[in-house]
């Protein structure tokens, strides 16, 4: 395993993590959430052309009691109705001065024993009631709904070649990303113009004016701006790119546009990401009365939010410890390995001599015969005595002393 291969991978996880910490900032028309006893803060799109189009809607419903609250928000009214058995209640009050300005809105809902819903800028409750649903789950429908973002960013999932609106608060700046794990192609369309988003090898960053285009690459976050402004006879989009944000691609247009819409081809998926956005005031009174319903939180939420925010910090980190310590152990296994490899002739000349376990093994079967032979009465055999080799100079002289010897005996 190659300490390159290790990086490549440790770049890919901690790109992995980020982006896990932040699932809670993607866009959907729909949410299912649990209730729960302290609150949840949901941010929509408040679209500019109608004022009486529903930007928030939320329903709570318990089946075993028959009963069902929904309350619907629009940029000047909210409308409630409340049905429990054949027993149905209508309710419709004003947002208070002007209603709701378009672009991103905030609202915090909470449910205890009273059910509420506090919107940013405004001071008073736009619902307090009695909680007599009790609904297990929330539905909540919208625009570009998310819950419970604590960034000021949106995300968007595109898949294939269905297109994406994001949606544009007219003339202005829009921080844009796009993230994906295989090369993708995006294609953006701004009113009747579409551009092509490409890779610039040489100049390092997105571009539209590619006369071949290239795919970006895959895991890396590409950043980039759409500038738009009101010109005397048309409305002008600009893309920018790069740290000196060099002018990539443009766009001119017969008439205002409050929204873009993105897309892939076919088989394509990544995800775009809308950047710092504003989302109105951010102190007001009723945001202090939802701060004091907090306070009786849990004394541990402090904490969760602190590691939401750093955890990504902290897995980059060990992941770097982990890569250091297998590139460490790498090195040191392919040191071992050569050792061995050089000694390995000496080894085997090591395994053909006769072995110190092999001559103990030997001893102690016969020390195991022996005793065998001791209990069962059989003599152990005499030993043969060695016989010493003879010198050729003594061959004649033992001759001629057994010639001696047999002599006398014959005497």
């Amino acid at each position: 395993m190659s300490f390159k291969f290790l990086l490549k991978l440790c770049l890919l996880c901690s790109t992995a993590f980020c982006f896990q910490f932040k699932k809670d900032c993607v866009s959907k028309r729909h949410f299912e959430t649990d209730r729960i006893a302290t609150s949840w803060d949901i941010r929509v799109w408040a679209p500019r052309e109608n004022t009486d189009a529903r930007i928030l809607t939320l329903v709570s419903q318990n089946e075993a009691r028959s009963s069902l609250r929904k309350i619907d928000i629009t940029r000047t009214e909210v409308h409630t109705l409340f049905i429990q058995g054949s027993h149905r209640a209508k309710n419709t009050s004003s947002i208070p001065g002007d209603g709701f300005p378009p672009g991103w809105r905030e609202f915090r809902v909470t449910s205890d024993s009273r059910f509420k819903v506090w919107a940013t800028g405004v001071e008073a409750p736009l619902v307090d009631v009695e909680d007599d649903v009790g609904a297990e789950r929330v539905v909540v429908r919208g625009s570009n709904v998310t819950i419970n973002c604590r960034e000021p960013i949106v995300i968007w999932n595109v898949t294939e070649d269905r297109e994406t609106a994001v949606p544009l608060g007219g003339p202005g700046r829009y921080d844009l990303a796009v993230f994906s794990r295989s090369p993708s192609s995006p294609v953006v369309t701004l009113g009747d113009r579409t551009r092509v988003l490409s890779w610039d090898p040489d100049l390092n960053m997105v571009t539209t004016f590619a006369s071949q285009p290239r795919a970006l690459p895959a895991f890396v976050q590409h950043n980039f701006t759409i500038e738009c402004s009101q010109a005397e006879n048309h409305f002008r989009c600009d893309v920018l790119a790069g740290q000196n944000e060099t002018l990539v691609g443009s766009a001119s247009l017969p008439d205002e546009i409050d929204e873009l819409s993105i897309h892939g081809n076919q088989a394509e998926n990544f995800i775009v990401i809308l950047r710092d956005i504003t989302t109105g005031e951010e102190a007001t009174a009723g945001d202090s009365n939802s701060s004091l319903e907090e306070a009786d939180g849990p004394p541990d939420d402090w904490l969760n939010e602190a590691l939401l925010s750093y955890s990504p910090i902290v897995s980059n980190f060990l992941l770097v410890v982990v890569v250091a310590v297998l590139y460490v152990k790498n090195k040191k296994l392919k040191m071992v390995n050569e050792a061995l490899r050089r000694q390995l002739p000496d080894i085997k000349e090591k395994i053909q001599e006769p072995s110190v376990w092999r001559y103990l093994f030997w001893e102690f079967l016969n020390l195991f015969k022996n005793g065998r032979r001791r209990r069962s009465g059989i003599s152990q055999p005499p030993k043969i005595p060695e016989k010493n080799p003879l010198n050729p100079s003594d061959e004649g002289r033992d001759e001629g002393a057994a010639k001696d010897y047999c002599g006398g005996d014959a005497d």
